[in-house]
Order: structure tokens, then C-alpha cells, then sequence
């Protein structure tokens, strides 16, 4: 690994990896619920749940696009030597695209998945500056309905990007195609996959 250091990842590999799997999957069941993702720490820019996120979500079968603040060698080294992951600049065939939220990349330019197989999709991980089901000073606030919500779920989101609000309010991809958004703050995480009608208040 040169002269890269590799971080710790999870403690118990086998543990914290289907605790985090677990509470992915009910984010991701749950639009809106916030889940506590700590699991892992910081590594550098990418925060922990990040970090938690990716560790149990990557393996040797994935592709991941970085976007500038995370394509250094310590978290591009460290995401390889953990998870067999490979990175990829080519956003077209990214399965997971990592990203802070203001280096968004083209979301025209990702993988929407098929009718058929609408699992091979991009999954979109946002790193932001906070989130809660509170309303927050100076976020964007969100209203969530569609499956997996009774009636309708709140959620504020600091520093949310315009484009990312623009594509979530549209929904311009025809369904089951689409893009499946999992946003991320210190170490909480929640999810926006694209079964769900976001509205911002």
C-alpha cells in the first residue's frame, strides 16, 4: 500500500456490518427515517457514516465514482483494501457514485437502470452538512410521501444541493428507472429512493 495508511475499519467486521446493512435497509424502507451510522470513524473528508455506509455496501462486484473531495489515495486505498471494491472514473458505469454536496456530478450522465432489472441503477451517497426530522436553521425542508411512509414524513437537510432538489421534485426518470439517494451527515444517514414523492415546503 505504499505509504498510504490504512484506517481501522469496523471493529467487529462481521457485526457492524449487518448492524449497518440492517439500518440501511430500513432507511431505505423507510424514506426519511434518520438512522445512527457510527459503526466506523472518519476517514479524512468522508465522515463516519460514510465511511460505515460504504464498508458495508462495497465489495469486489461494485464500481464507485469519487468525487473530488473523497478521490485521494488514503480513501481510495482504504475503500479498496477493505471492501475489494473498484473505482471507477466513468460515471456511466458507477454502481455507487460518493459525493459531498457541493460536488454533485451530472446526474443525466448515471445509471438508471431497466425495466427489467431496475436494481442496476446508481445509488446515489450525498455527504451534507446536517440532517434531522426537525427543522433545522437555514435547511432545506422536505415533505416525503410514497411507499413506506404513513402519510407523510418531514426532514430538513442543510446544504442540499439545488440540482439534487430540482431532480428528487421533477422525478424526470420513468419509473422503475431512477436514481436511489442515500444522504449523509456526521453519523446519521437516511435515505430517498425513487419510489418517493418529495415536495419542498
Amino acid at each position: 500500500m505504499n505509504s498510504i495508511a490504512l484506517q481501522a475499519g469496523f471493529k467487529d467486521a462481521v457485526t457492524d456490518a449487518q448492524q449497518v446493512f440492517r439500518s440501511l435497509l430500513k432507511v431505505m424502507s423507510e424514506p426519511g427515517v434518520i438512522e445512527q451510522l457510527d459503526q466506523a470513524g472518519a476517514l479524512e473528508t468522508l465522515c463516519p457514516a460514510g465511511f460505515s455506509t460504504c464498508l458495508a455496501l462495497l465489495d469486489s462486484t461494485t464500481r464507485i465514482w469519487l468525487a473530488e473531495s473523497f478521490n485521494s489515495d488514503s480513501v481510495s486505498k482504504n475503500l479498496s483494501f477493505h471492501t475489494g471494491c473498484h473505482l471507477t472514473r466513468d460515471l456511466s458505469e458507477a454502481d455507487f457514485v460518493l459525493c459531498r454536496a457541493d460536488q454533485l456530478p451530472a446526474l443525466d450522465q448515471l445509471k438508471l437502470g431497466s425495466a427489467e432489472y431496475p436494481d442496476r441503477g446508481c445509488t446515489l451517497l450525498v455527504q451534507v452538512a446536517q440532517l434531522s426530522d426537525m427543522a433545522l436553521p437555514g435547511a432545506t425542508q422536505l415533505t416525503l410521501q410514497g411507499p413506506g411512509i404513513p402519510d407523510q414524513r418531514s426532514l430538513s437537510v442543510v446544504s442540499l444541493p439545488t440540482t439534487l432538489i430540482s431532480y428528487l421534485t421533477a422525478r424526470p426518470d420513468p419509473f422503475p428507472l431512477g436514481l436511489d439517494i442515500v444522504l449523509l451527515a456526521d453519523n446519521v444517514a437516511t435515505a430517498i429512493p425513487r419510489t418517493t414523492r418529495v415536495e419542498v415546503n
